[in-house]
């Protein structure tokens, strides 16, 4: 069983998504089979390719094998600290390479993750994880550059309103982040984005995403998209704005870095 599951976790690294799953259900399989203890350190095995010096294969496949093990029941309580932040990484996992990126399958993996959360936990094991877990996915829901991991976001983040129940304003952002409203990116950005920034729980991680990460995206339409929705949700937070946006855009304005400047023009 052993050299199996070595065999198995190594899978999760290959360059073939067909092996990666394939490996991962497997993990799930055998890991529901063992006793505690052993389970534990499978699952420490997965945890482990979450790594920065990772590749993206690595963290896909780890992704995977978190989610079957959530929803098999095996990852336990204890291990939530630990696991959260990671998988909050891997929500907003973007490699630039080139003229494109690398990470759309992460993140489209880490939304699994999080809808597989809602089915594995209670509420009161969940209750100190809500508000990094929401932001996250809300981040994910709105500024997302691919429509399918939006929509995944939106899905997970259903899921855990409806399963955890302690979400902020969980039911209103259904209702308004639904699939139709984020299939347009356009949409997401400019009326879904300022809709959640009205709402003060999300407005701080919406915007310092905007600030830090979609102002200095790789791609120029997100870049603009990102500065209209500033134009729209900054208002709501004039002190910050100014304290702090204004005087970081001011800055990159004379980057040498051309998307930098651009995305602060």
């Amino acid at each position: 069983v052993e050299s199996i599951l070595e065999q198995l976790l190594s899978g999760l690294r290959d360059s073939d998504t067909v092996v990666r799953w394939s490996s991962a259900k497997g993990i799930g399989r055998i890991t529901n089979r063992l006793p505690l203890e052993l389970a534990d350190d499978v699952v420490g095995g997965a945890v482990d390719l979450l790594a920065p010096d990772e590749q993206a294969s690595a963290w896909h496949g780890g992704c995977l094998a978190l989610a079957e093990l959530a929803r098999r029941g095996l990852l336990l309580p204890a291990r939530l600290p630990e696991v959260l932040p990671r998988v909050v990484s891997a929500l907003h996992y973007d490699v630039p390479r080139g003229t494109t990126s690398v990470g759309t399958h992460v993140r489209d993996a880490a939304c699994y993750v999080c809808w597989a959360f809602a089915r594995a936990f209670d509420a009161a094991v969940m209750a100190p994880h809500v508000a990094q877990l929401a932001q996250s996915l809300l981040v994910v829901v709105t500024f997302d550059r691919e429509v399918n991991v939006r929509r995944a976001a939106s899905a997970a983040f259903q899921e855990n309103v409806g399963r955890q129940g302690s979400f902020p304003h969980g039911i209103e952002i259904v209702t308004r982040a639904d699939y139709f409203a984020l299939g347009s990116r356009p949409n997401a950005y400019l009326r879904v984005a300022p809709f959640l920034a009205s709402l003060e729980e999300y407005r701080p991680m919406l915007l310092r995403h905007l600030l830090e990460v979609k102002s200095r995206h790789w791609d120029e339409s997100v870049r603009l998209l990102a500065a209209q929705a500033a134009a729209r949700a900054a208002p709501l937070a004039p002190e910050w704005t100014v304290e702090v946006m204004l005087p970081a855009l001011c800055k990159r304005a004379l980057s040498l870095d051309l998307k930098e400047r651009t995305g602060a023009v």
